[in-house]
């Protein structure tokens, strides 16, 4: 009886992860939401990889890259099957994956029990490779932002990538902190605050922003941005509290996108 007992447990824990990782994309909205959160989701992973080999237990980070590697390549198989006439989706596709193999071995080192130099060097050699993956999922997003009869797609694509952005800032913030050998690391940090900026500039001048619920999230998300902007200047200390802070961004910017995407 026991043992009849544990095996549906283990059943239903088996369903609820494969449940988490499943991706259904009903339409040309569905993939671009989903290949926008993806971008952010893969910033992510460079986070939690981040965090272990810092070793700081903040929301289980293991469980946060195990998820999301499977998410990744979940949503592209999917998307394969979904678009097998275009050819241009098709070639994106292919020199995502061909990027994901040598990146995710990297990410793998902070599963097994790689020395902290090593996985140091794993941290620089995912942040140098990983911006192909992502690269290519930018593209595959514009490719059916220009070709879909989605209204308002400055501003779909602009809450989008606010939410990308405060991915990206997160996880340059901890590899500064992490004190990591990487030149470039300032440089990406500028980068996503300017596409932040950019972005809510356009929702500035959106026809959004007679929406209350709109507004408030979009002045919420200025307030943010002198944050990072701030966080940027100072002398770093080890804080998780912008780990935080790029939570809020991000889910905030997903409520500025549902509040676009509902419009008539």
């Amino acid at each position: 009886m026991l043992m009849k007992s544990l095996y549906k447990i283990f059943m239903i824990l088996l369903l609820v992860q494969s449940t988490t990782n499943a991706v259904t994309l009903n339409n040309d909205r569905d993939t671009i939401l989903e290949l926008g959160m993806e971008m952010s989701d893969m910033r992510n992973m460079l986070e939690a990889y981040i965090l272990i080999g810092a070793k700081v237990d903040y929301k289980n980070p293991t469980q946060k890259l195990k998820d999301g590697m499977v998410h990744y390549e979940e949503l592209l198989r999917v998307i394969k099957v979904k678009y097998p006439l275009n050819t241009e989706i098709q070639e994106s596709i292919s020199t995502s994956l061909n990027a994901w193999k040598i990146v995710k071995s990297a990410m793998e080192l902070a599963l097994g029990n790689a020395n902290l130099e090593a996985l140091k060097k794993g941290a620089i050699f995912i942040h140098d490779n990983i911006r192909t993956v992502i690269k290519e999922m930018a593209h595959m997003k514009k490719i059916l932002l220009d070709t879909s009869r989605l209204k308002n797609k400055e501003a779909l694509n602009a809450s989008i990538e606010i939410a990308a952005s405060a991915r990206r800032l997160s996880a340059h913030y901890m590899m500064d902190l992490w004190h990591l050998n990487d030149p470039t690391i300032q440089k990406h940090w500028n980068k996503g605050l300017k596409i932040y900026a950019d972005s809510l500039e356009i929702l500035k001048t959106s026809p959004f922003v007679n929406n209350h619920q709109f507004n408030v999230l979009l002045k919420n998300s200025i307030k943010l941005h002198k944050y990072f902007t701030r966080m940027g200047e100072k002398s770093k200390i080890f804080s998780i509290l912008i780990d935080k802070k790029a939570n809020i961004a991000f889910n905030e910017a997903k409520e500025m996108t549902n509040i676009i995407l509902q419009s008539k």
